[in-house]
């Protein structure tokens, strides 16, 4: 039987969280404990000078981190209301080194140019279908020995699956199990189709061109986002909870069951 084929995600599907996702994600105390852990992989891998490729950027909070340490960005994003926001973050005549670009992952055939490396961050790779395709063309881009830094929800979330088992809802805690992944409904009428690979899966989507080399739980005692307001109510513990995750996150049997996993790739020579 052949695979479903699932519609590539469109551009108003993200436009409509432009506007709120800073304030929902970038700006709470959960996605900046989440995105520090990111920034410091970061920090560790690309080097001021190098040229790097951002997929999904969003609102651009982590190519303007890299472009303010020296690191030369292209940062792409399927939603042209994304890209307007991530835009306005540049004061007029900024020298840093940062271009934001309407462009889809599915379109990175378009691109000629050769990168130190590739960053995607909190889960955009899940709404792309084809993966072994992005993984090609990525190939093409990125010089022998750069690294891909990608950040994915995970297969399974254990803070996730708790809170909605406890809460009545089956169906929400076990959605990322479902074979195929799942239709989301990310505002009235706007849908996109989500995917949840394993690592493993990862591993082999992105070889032979790519070697896993690291994998690291992000949100392993930190919890998804939307119990903000119990993070807000016990700020103390997101303290501990940060703590937790930078001694356990790249556990193996742990690191697979945070909310995100976030893999490093080396490009073969």
């Amino acid at each position: 039987m052949a695979a479903n084929v699932y519609p590539r995600p469109r551009p108003a599907a993200f436009d409509s969280l432009a506007e709120s996702y800073d304030r929902v994600f970038t700006d709470s105390l959960i996605g900046r404990a989440q995105r520090n852990a990111v920034w410091r992989e970061l920090d560790a891998t690309f080097l001021p000078g190098q040229h790097v490729l951002e997929l999904n950027c969003g609102t651009g909070a982590d190519a303007l981190y890299l472009a303010e340490r020296g690191v030369r960005v292209d940062a792409f994003d399927v939603s042209p209301a994304m890209v307007s926001v991530a835009s306005r973050r540049l004061w007029p005549g900024s020298p840093l080194p940062v271009r934001f670009q309407v462009l889809a992952t599915e379109d990175l055939e378009a691109v000629n140019a050769i990168y130190d490396g590739v960053l995607s961050d909190f889960g955009g790779l899940n709404c792309v279908q084809d993966l072994r395709e992005v993984a090609r063309q990525l190939a093409r881009l990125v010089r022998p020995l750069g690294h891909l830094v990608l950040c994915l929800a995970s297969r399974f979330c254990v803070w996730e699956t708790a809170w909605w088992l406890a809460h009545g809802k089956p169906a929400k805690a076990l959605r990322r199990l479902h074979k195929g992944g799942i239709t989301a409904e990310l505002s009235p009428g706007s849908f996109v189709h989500v995917r949840y690979p394993k690592v493993g899966e990862l591993r082999r989507l992105f070889a032979p061109e790519f070697s896993l080399i690291s994998v690291q739980g992000i949100g392993l005692f930190v919890p998804p986002s939307y119990l903000e307001s119990q993070a807000r109510r016990l700020p103390r513990l997101l303290r501990l909870a940060t703590k937790l995750d930078g001694q356990f996150g790249s556990l193996p049997g742990l690191r697979e069951v945070a909310d995100h996993v976030l893999l490093k790739f080396r490009r073969m020579a």
